[in-house]
């Protein structure tokens, strides 16, 4: 090998030279970046390779279950909370219809806590406190429900007051007072606001209520010493009918019905004669049949009650034909009487009869009808005389001897 070939020179000498110190500055330059650049390789490629190949650390793996677990509480939490807010506010709802309806009945239903019988209540007094407050700014046409309450086995009773009238109130400064019943309620009462009364007499035919638009002056009737106004309800006499399926009906008329049953045997004790008048007797033997019969009304009578008469207008069917049927029937215990039974002017008796509770005493055959009305008369009367031997032995005992 040869020496090498020189190159050749430049047309112009300085730039030459000038060129060749860019191009070796630019060489320099160059070879410290690509250094540069390999270093900063060299440093991150092992930490990469590291990250890509290491494992997952065992307290990584639990903190990752940990986070997911605490998202799914989180979320069933979240899900507690909606429907428990629904639940509340469903609650809040319902509080709010039934805080509405007591402001509207002014009292919450409180029937009979005292525990009384209801069959024995025959009163109401229903005081309203804070007058002066709360009653006589009370507006117009707008009403206060008294509590519910039974009667006599008549249930959601209330009354309903307003204090400042209603619209059909005409008089000035007049309140206006109702009941309410039941249907198959007939009722003789006494409203009272105050001292002042009414009497009243209604049939309440389905739930409704009774009462006056114009019942009184309600200052009038304030007490002001308690700065309160009462209101009464006093029951005289109740019919309460219950309709149950199958035309059965049940009617309670009270304890007063029982006590006008005594009272009519004390009152008519020192009788002893009942006449019944059977009207259109002789159009009553043409239609009715055979072994039908009339009963009486009941009736007491010397010392006995609920006696009662049966008349067969056509006889039994074992007795004759053309003759009626007489019968007395006394169902309420044993009693030994002497009985003189008529029908028109034919008597039977006096003939001492014991009777047994629902044993009737009397003649199939008693006589003929039509022999027993006067001309030009259409009606009958019939009846019975009785004698008690226990009311003089009574009178005895009742004789005090000194």
């Amino acid at each position: 090998w040869g020496p090498p070939h020189p190159s050749p020179p430049h047309p112009h000498p300085a730039l030459g030279r000038a060129l060749g110190v860019v191009w070796r500055m630019t060489s320099w330059f160059t070879g410290k970046a690509k250094d540069a650049a390999a270093v900063v390789a060299a440093q991150e490629a092992p930490e990469k390779k590291e990250m890509h190949q290491r494992p997952a650390r065992p307290q990584e793996k639990d903190k990752m279950g940990l986070e997911v677990r605490l998202e799914e509480q989180k979320q069933r939490h979240a899900e507690d909370f909606e429907r428990l807010h629904e639940e509340a506010n469903e609650l809040k709802a319902r509080l709010h219809r039934a805080l509405t309806h007591r402001a509207r009945s002014g009292a919450a239903d409180i029937m009979n806590e005292s525990g009384a019988d209801p069959a024995f209540v025959r009163g109401v007094e229903w005081r309203l406190k804070n007058y002066s407050t709360q009653v006589r700014t009370f507006p117009r046409n707008q009403s206060l429900w008294s509590a519910k309450f039974s009667i006599m086995g008549a249930v959601d009773m209330h009354l309903e007051f307003f204090p400042q009238g209603r619209d059909t109130t005409t008089d000035r400064g007049f309140c206006a007072l109702f009941l309410w019943c039941p249907g198959g309620v007939k009722l003789r009462y006494r409203l009272r606001v105050g001292n002042h009364c009414s009497l009243d007499e209604d049939v309440f035919e389905s739930k409704m209520g009774h009462g006056h638009s114009n019942f009184c002056d309600l200052e009038a009737q304030v007490d002001t010493s308690a700065d309160c106004v009462v209101i009464g309800l006093e029951v005289l006499e109740m019919t309460f009918t219950q309709e149950l399926s199958n035309g059965l009906r049940l009617v309670n008329r009270g304890p007063e019905h029982a006590v006008r049953r005594e009272g009519a045997v004390l009152q008519n004790r020192n009788m002893d004669t009942v006449e019944w008048r059977i009207r259109d007797v002789l159009r009553r033997v043409r239609e009715v049949p055979t072994g039908a019969f009339f009963c009486s009304p009941l009736f007491s009578i010397a010392g006995v009650r609920d006696m009662q008469l049966e008349f067969y207008p056509n006889g039994l069917e074992s007795g004759r034909a053309g003759y009626c049927g007489f019968y007395v029937r006394c169902p309420s215990g044993r009693y030994t009487l002497s009985i003189t039974l008529f029908v028109g002017s034919a008597k039977k008796g006096p003939s001492k009869t014991e009777f047994d509770k629902s044993a009737a005493k009397g003649l199939p055959e008693f006589c003929r009808v039509e022999e027993q009305i006067a001309e030009g008369e259409d009606d009958l009367v019939v009846g019975v005389v009785v004698q008690n031997p226990a009311i003089d032995e009574e009178e005895v005992e009742r004789t005090l001897f000194i």
